[in-house]
C-alpha cells in the first residue's frame, strides 16, 4: 500500500508539488493572524461548581463586565496615597478614561474611603477601571484605555487584569515564539549537514517544515475561531511542527539516498523510501497525534486546545512528509547529493574515506551491550529511577501573570497587588448561599452570619465579608443578627441617611432574592498549592439551617476545580493514550513483547525528565543559569502535556529503529544480528533526529514565560534520553534478553495482524514490483 503511494506520487510529483505548494500558501495569512485568536485563559473547567459560579454572578449580579486595575506610585519617597495630593494626581490620570464610552466606572479610595485600596505602607494605590464588555473584548481596549491616562510628572501607573496580563502574553509568546526560531533553525541546519554531508539534501527537513508549520498555525487560526485556544498553542505547535517535520523528512530523505547508493533508480528509491520510511512515519504520525488526543479527555481548553492544535501539527507534518518531500526527491534524483561537503570534511580529516565505519562502531555498540544485556540494562534503571525520583515531591498551581519575567509591566502590577495590599483583597473565595426563605428574613440572616462564622474559622482564610458583616460605628463592635434584621427591616427613611446608603449598598452589591455572596478573604496566593487547598476546607463546613445550597467560586476555586479535573481524568488520559500506542506498535510489528517494551521503556525515559521538571523549576534548582523566577510548584497541565507529547515521539525512534531490525530479522531469522544491523543502520539517523529535535525543545528554554521553558527544558532532556540511553543501550539490553519472544503474539492476535498486512515489509514485498518493473526516467530528471 505504501510502496504504490510511492509510486504514484513519483509519477504525479509535478501536479502534487504544486497542490500542496498552494495550500501552503493559502495558509500563511491565517497563520500571520493566528495569535490574536488565542487566548491566554483557558483554566476555568466549564463543568465545575466554581465556573457555575462564575456564570451566576455574570447572570445575578451583573458581573459579566470587566475590568483593568490601576496601580499608581509616586517617585517621591515616603509619599501618603491617601493624600489629597496623590489622591488629585490620580483623579487626573483616570479623568479622560472615566468620559470613555466603554468605562462603567472607576473605583478606589477617593470614592469608598476603603483603605484596601492603599498599600499596607501607605505609599500605593490602585483604582479599579471598570469596562462595559467582555473580558476577551477588554484585551483589544488596552492600548486606547492606557493611552487616555494622563499620568502627572513624578507619578506611574501600571495596569494589570484579564486584558492587559492576555496582551503582554500573546506579546511575550511571540517574542518567544521568534527567539526560539533565531536560535533553532541555524543549528538545525548545521547538524542536517553534518548528518547529510550534503546542502541540498539538509535543506529538504527545513523545506518540509518551512511548508508545515504556517499550514498548521493557520488551520489552528481558523479552529481559534470556533473554540477556545490558549495562547501556549502557538509555541507548542513551532515546537512540535520544526521537531517532527524535520524528523520525518530525515528518515525519508536517508532512506532515499541509502536506496539510491544501492543502486537503485529514483521511481524505485522513492517508491521504496515512502514503503518503508514512509510506513514508519506515518505510523509514527498516529502514535504522536494519539498521545495529543490524550488531552481531550481534559474540560479545560488549556489542555484540550493544546491536545488538538498538536494533532493538526502532526497530520500537516505527515502529509507534508508524504506528499511534497517524495515529488521533490523524484524531481531532484541524484541532485539531493548536490552540494555535497563530505569531501571538504574528508580533506580536513573529519571523516574517513568509508562512511561504514561509522556503521560498525554502532554495530560494534549494539554487540557489547548485547554479550552484557544485565550489566548494561540493571545500572541505567537504577539511574533512570534516582533521576525520576524528584517527582515524588510534585506540586502543582496554575499559572498567573507571575510566571512572567519581571519588568512585564501586567506583572509587576499583579505581584505588587498580591506582595504589597492586604492579602487576598483582590482574589477573594466567592461563596453564592441560596436561603430558603428571603435573603433579608430574619431567619436567613442569622443562618448566613452563622454559616460565615464557620467559614471564618476555617484555617487559612482571614475574614468573611458580606451584606451582614456591619460594625456599630461608635464600638466597633459586630451587630447581632437580631440588630441586622432590624436594620434591613426598617422602612424607608427611617435610618439616618449615611446608614440607610450603607445597607443599600450592601443589599445592592451582596444580595438578589434568596441569593447571598460573600467573599473569604485569605492572605494565600490563589493558584497556589497552599491557596487551594483552601477551598476544599471551605467546602466542608456545613451549610446549617436555613440555607438550600452552598456554592464556592472565586480564582482559587477555578484552580483547585482545574487540579482536580485534571486529576481525576487523568488516569483514563494516560491509560487510553498508552493502550492506543501500544494497538499502533502491535499492527506495524505484529509482535506483543514489542508494544509491551515500548510502553515501559518510554515510562521510564518519561519519569527522568518529570524528576527533572520539579527539581529544577518546582524547587528552583538552576533557576539562575536558566534566567527565571522560582514560583514554588510546577505549573498545572505541563507533566501532561509533556506526557502526551512525549509519548509520541518516544514511539517516533520506536518505530524508525523496530522497523529496520524487523527487517533484517525477516530476511535473517536471526533476532541478534538483527537487532545490531538495525542499530547500525539508524542510529545515526536517529542521533541526528535527536539532535535537531534536542536543539528546538531547548531553543525554546530561552522563553521568557516560564511556562514554555519548563516545557522545552523538559522536553529536550526527555527526548536526549530517549534517544540515547534508551534506544541505544535499553532496546538492544532488552531484545537480546527476550530472543524470539520480540516478534511473538499469540495465535489469533497474530492471525489478525498478518490479515491486515501493516507489520509486512515492503522493502522486499511490494516495492519489489516497483524494482523489477518498467524503467524510470533517467536519474535526476525532474
Amino acid at each position: 500500500m505504501f510502496s504504490r503511494w510511492g509510486a504514484f506520487v513519483y509519477r504525479r510529483r509535478r501536479v502534487v508539488l504544486l497542490v500542496m505548494v498552494l495550500v501552503a500558501a493559502g495558509a500563511i495569512p491565517l497563520a500571520a493572524g493566528a495569535s490574536a485568536q488565542l487566548s491566554a485563559g483557558g483554566w476555568l473547567d466549564p463543568k465545575s461548581e466554581s465556573a457555575n459560579v462564575a456564570n451566576r454572578i455574570q447572570d445575578e449580579f451583573g458581573g459579566g463586565r470587566t475590568s483593568y486595575v490601576a496601580l499608581f506610585r509616586s517617585a517621591a519617597p515616603g509619599a501618603d496615597a491617601t493624600s489629597a495630593e496623590f489622591q488629585a494626581a490620580i483623579a487626573t490620570t483616570v479623568a479622560a478614561v472615566r468620559d470613555d464610552p466603554r468605562v462603567s466606572g472607576v473605583t478606589g479610595y477617593a470614592e469608598t474611603g476603603d483603605d484596601r485600596f492603599i498599600s499596607t505602607e501607605g505609599d500605593t494605590a490602585y483604582v479599579v477601571i471598570g469596562l462595559d464588555m467582555t473580558d476577551d473584548e477588554s484585551v483589544g481596549a488596552v492600548d486606547g484605555i492606557r493611552a487616555k491616562l494622563a499620568v502627572p510628572a513624578g507619578y506611574s501607573v501600571a495596569l494589570t487584569g484579564f486584558g492587559p496580563i492576555q496582551k503582554d502574553s500573546a506579546e511575550l509568546s511571540e517574542q518567544d515564539l521568534q527567539r526560539a526560531e533565531t536560535v533553532s533553525l541555524p543549528i538545525a541546519a548545521i547538524v542536517l549537514i553534518l548528518v547529510f554531508a550534503s546542502i541540498v539534501a539538509a535543506g529538504m527537513p527545513l523545506l518540509v517544515a518551512g511548508l508545515a508549520i504556517p499550514t498548521s498555525l493557520g488551520i489552528i487560526g481558523l479552529v481559534a475561531q470556533q473554540t477556545e485556544m490558549s495562547i501556549y498553542v502557538l509555541n507548542i505547535a513551532t515546537m512540535l511542527g520544526l521537531a517532527l517535520a524535520i524528523d520525518y523528512s530525515l528518515f525519508i530523505t536517508s532512506r532515499f539516498r541509502e536506496e539510491l547508493a544501492r543502486g537503485r533508480n529514483v521511481e524505485q528509491a522513492v517508491t521504496i523510501a515512502v514503503g518503508t520510511a514512509g510506513k514508519a512515519v506515518l505510523f509514527s504520525g498516529i502514535a504522536v497525534a494519539i498521545g495529543l488526543s490524550g488531552l481531550l479527555w481534559f474540560s479545560a481548553s488549556a489542555l484540550s486546545s493544546i491536545g488538538l492544535g498538536g494533532a493538526i501539527v502532526v497530520l500537516s507534518s505527515v502529509i507534508f512528509s508524504l506528499t511534497f518531500l517524495p515529488a521533490v526527491l523524484g524531481m531532484l534524483g541524484p541532485r539531493v547529493n548536490a552540494l555535497s561537503v563530505r569531501s571538504l570534511l574528508r580533506r580536513i580529516g573529519i571523516v574517513g574515506d568509508e562512511p561504514t565505519v561509522r556503521h560498525s562502531r554502532w554495530e560494534q555498540v549494539a554487540h557489547a551491550v548485547m554479550r552484557r544485556p544485565l550489566a548494561v540494562l540493571l545500572p541505567v534503571l537504577a539511574v533512570l529511577a534516582i533521576a525520576g525520583s524528584p517527582f515524588f515531591r510534585l506540586q502543582q498551581g496554575v499559572p498567573d501573570a507571575t510566571v512572567f519575567p519581571a519588568g512585564t509591566e501586567s506583572r509587576d502590577a499583579w505581584v505588587a497587588l498580591l506582595d504589597e495590599f492586604r492579602p487576598g483583597e483582590t482574589t477573594p473565595i466567592t461563596i453564592l448561599l441560596d436561603t430558603k426563605a428571603d435573603a433579608t428574613d430574619p431567619a436567613s440572616i442569622a443562618a448566613v452570619m452563622a454559616y460565615a462564622d464557620k467559614v471564618d474559622a476555617v484555617d487559612g482564610v482571614d475574614r468573611v465579608e458580606g451584606p451582614f458583616t456591619i460594625r456599630d460605628p461608635q464600638t466597633g463592635a459586630t451587630l447581632t443578627a437580631n440588630q441586622v434584621a432590624q436594620l434591613y427591616a426598617a422602612p424607608a427613611g427611617t435610618l439616618p441617611p449615611q446608614l440607610e446608603a450603607a445597607v443599600g449598598a450592601l443589599k445592592e452589591a451582596y444580595i438578589r432574592g434568596t441569593t447571598v455572596r460573600l467573599n473569604a478573604v485569605s492572605p494565600l496566593r490563589p493558584t497556589t498549592p497552599q491557596g487551594t487547598a483552601v477551598v476544599p476546607r471551605v467546602r466542608a463546613v456545613e451549610a446549617g439551617t436555613g440555607i438550600s445550597g452552598v456554592e464556592v467560586g472565586g480564582t482559587a476555586a477555578i484552580s483547585e476545580d482545574f487540579l482536580q479535573a485534571q486529576n481525576d481524568r487523568l488516569p483514563i488520559a494516560v491509560g487510553t493514550t498508552l493502550l492506543a500506542s501500544a494497538l499502533i506498535l502491535f499492527l506495524l510489528f505484529g509482535s506483543l513483547a514489542i508494544p509491551l517494551k515500548a510502553v515501559v521503556m518510554t515510562l521510564l525515559s518519561l519519569s527522568a525528565s518529570f524528576g527533572a521538571l520539579v527539581w529544577i523549576f518546582q524547587e528552583g534548582n538552576l533557576h539562575e543559569l536558566l534566567g527565571f523566577q522560582p514560583i514554588g510548584f510546577t505549573i498545572a497541565g505541563n507533566p501532561i502535556i509533556m506526557f502526551a507529547v512525549l509519548i509520541g515521539l518516544s514511539m517516533d525512534y520506536e518505530v524508525l529503529l523496530l522497523s529496520r531490525i524487523q527487517e533484517s530479522y525477516r530476511r535473517t531469522g536471526d533476532n541478534t544480528a538483527a537487532v545490531a544491523e538495525g542499530l547500525a543502520k539508524t542510529a545515526g539517523v536517529i542521533t541526528g533526529a535527536a539532535m535537531v529535535m534536542v536543539v528546538v525543545f531547548a531553543a525554546f528554554a530561552l522563553a521568557d514565560v516560564v511556562t514554555i521553558k519548563s516545557i522545552g527544558v523538559g522536553m529536550a532532556l526527555a527526548v536526549l534520553l530517549d534517544a540515547t540511553v534508551v534506544r541505544i543501550l535499553l532496546v538492544p539490553a532488552t531484545m537480546r534478553l527476550l530472543g524470539e519472544w520480540n516478534w511473538w503474539a499469540p495465535g489469533i492476535l497474530g492471525r489478525v495482524a498478518d490479515r491486515l498486512g501493516f507489520s509486512h515489509v515492503e522493502d522486499e514485498g511490494e516495492s519489489g514490483a516497483a524494482i523489477d518493473g518498467p524503467a524510470a526516467d533517467a536519474p535526476g530528471v525532474a
